[in-house]
């Protein structure tokens, strides 16, 4: 039996299981048809590089492992016909893998007429938001490859350690040591305000977005840019404006965890291998009441300071190593879920979706998005990504008809808010 290391965010994502669905999820709309013959052969030859992606997950009370499988290019790629791409493709995302499963992604193509569409999930165990875009852009690249008559076997991959240590390659010695020393649990802001879902139990799982146009996007970039403010803090502000008339809680502050993307302490601000490399930095408000320009000035003041500090997203890593390192998992399982918090209200920002993801020979892609896992109530995460210029905001969320419909007004607000902000 072939064997696979567990990582440290492996594990912690196995131990999360109960707050969220651990899966990452991604959709891409085209104009055409794809070669389901080509995606297959495509994800495949990429699976058998990358092992965790076809492994089950072995957990058990001292130290959990990944056991390898072996799949067929069949087993790679769904194929459905459907009479509405985007009902198909967000019932596809609403399923969840397994940790036990035969591997730990899904792809389906999704075919309508003379477009097509591809849902993938992932389980979150193996990768993040950062190495979803390195997977499904190997993914378009050996699909042209195979497209353009080329071999598999030129197709660089990256190829190393899933190891977090390897954030502190590049860092001087005196840093390095500081970083492993950060002993911060940065999960516990000590503020229990939360989204006001309701006590429904008749829970599914639920994708609701809102977009803007390109030309908002500008506008906001433009207006940011002209109070020392970031496109992130916007939507960061907002949001936080915005999800306080929906809080359930007595205290007036606020606290809104970014997931940080912990890749740029690196210098080539990319991973050796699939993994996950992802940090907390939280955004305290002592209160999200005021107006949207004061918001958004300690929204950017904040997230200025934690940018500059160089440890930025590192913090508590070092706790969940010796965790792990003193302790049998099962105990240490026992130890985390005690020690840390999985964030009330939490964001994400995935970042762009450029043409090494979307450019599919023969195909045109006119829409996409990415996002996070779908959370569990009480937590709530807003995740944002950018196709073509314009960007989509999406809440994924298990939850009834009725918290369905406050997540939908919150996004209306965020929507007008945002809009009203970019062209006054």
């Amino acid at each position: 039996m072939k064997k696979l290391k567990a990582e440290i965010w492996d594990k912690v994502q196995f131990i999360f299981r109960n707050y969220y669905d651990r899966m990452v999820h991604a959709a891409l709309y085209f104009n055409g048809n794809a070669n389901l013959g080509h995606l297959k052969k495509a994800v495949w030859y990429i699976a058998q590089q990358y092992p965790v992606l076809r492994s089950s997950f072995k957990s058990n009370i001292f130290n959990p492992y990944w056991k390898i499988n072996e799949i067929s290019e069949d087993e790679t790629v769904q194929h459905v016909i459907c009479d509405d791409l985007h009902k198909s493709v967000t019932a596809a995302l609403a399923k969840e893998i397994s940790p036990k499963a035969k591997k730990q992604f899904e792809i389906v193509l999704h075919t309508c007429g003379n477009q097509c569409a591809l849902s993938v999930i992932v389980n979150h165990m193996c990768l993040d938001g950062g190495d979803l875009k390195y997977f499904l852009s190997k993914v378009k690249e050996a699909y042209n490859m195979l497209a353009e008559g080329k071999a598999l076997e030129t197709l660089e991959l990256k190829k190393g350690t899933r190891s977090y240590t390897q954030l502190y390659r590049d860092m001087s010695e005196e840093d390095r040591k500081k970083a492993k020393g950060l002993y911060v649990n940065v999960s516990r802001t000590g503020i229990k305000n939360k989204f006001a879902f309701t006590d429904d139990k008749d829970c599914t799982t639920r994708f609701n977005f809102v977009k803007f146009t390109a030309d908002e996007f500008a506008a906001m970039r433009v207006k940011a840019k002209s109070v020392g403010a970031t496109v992130n803090d916007i939507f960061l502000a907002a949001y936080a404006k915005c999800i306080y008339k929906y809080i359930d809680g007595k205290d007036k502050r606020l606290a809104v965890t970014n997931m940080k993307n912990l890749r740029y302490h690196m210098a080539d601000q990319d991973t050796e291998n699939i993994t996950n490399l992802t940090g907390f930095m939280p955004c305290v408000l002592e209160s999200a009441d005021g107006s949207f320009e004061d918001i958004l000035k300690a929204v950017s003041d904040i997230t200025t300071k934690a940018k500059n500090d160089k440890f930025c997203g590192l913090y508590g890593l070092p706790l969940m190593a010796l965790a792990f390192r003193l302790f049998p998992y099962g105990i240490a399982e026992a130890v985390i879920r005690i020690g840390y918090e999985n964030p009330l209200i939490g964001m994400s920002n995935i970042g762009i979706i450029g043409q090494e993801i979307s450019g599919y020979t023969g195909l045109k892609c006119y829409d996409a998005f990415m996002t996070g896992a779908t959370k569990f109530k009480p937590y709530i995460q807003l995740t944002s990504t950018t196709f073509d210029g314009a960007p989509t905001l999406c809440i994924a969320q298990k939850c009834s008809d009725r918290d369905e419909e406050k997540i939908r007004a919150l996004l209306k607000d965020i929507k007008n808010l945002l809009t009203e902000y970019a062209f006054s």
